[in-house]
């Protein structure tokens, strides 16, 4: 009996450290999301504040391209699309990782 019970248990603690490492690889994905969010936030803002005038470069790999400010704009603006969407992507749980009892 208390064997039946041991393994029991040691199957639920097993379980729920198995949550922990998931919502801590959640967590940390988030993170890293926000952080690109309020950096491509950032580079909206900078390039919203240039004319034509301006010359804009982008980094690919060492070396510094240049790009037309509409072109920067679009690419930055896809960015966020992006980003947000991948962030509201993993705030949605998938109905099949919910357990019965949340609902």
């Amino acid at each position: 009996m208390a064997e039946l019970i041991q393994k029991k248990l040691q199957g639920e603690v097993e379980k729920y450290q198995q949550l922990q490492k998931d919502l801590s690889k959640s967590m940390s994905g988030r993170q890293k999301l926000e952080a690109q969010l309020t950096e491509n936030n950032i580079v909206k803002e900078e390039l919203a504040l240039l004319d034509g005038s301006n010359v804009v470069f982008k980094l690919l790999g060492p070396v510094l391209v240049k790009q037309e400010l509409g072109e920067a704009r679009a690419t930055v603006g896809k960015r966020l699309d992006y980003i947000t969407a991948e962030i509201f992507l993993r705030t949605i749980p998938d109905p099949g990782d919910v357990p019965a009892s949340f609902f």
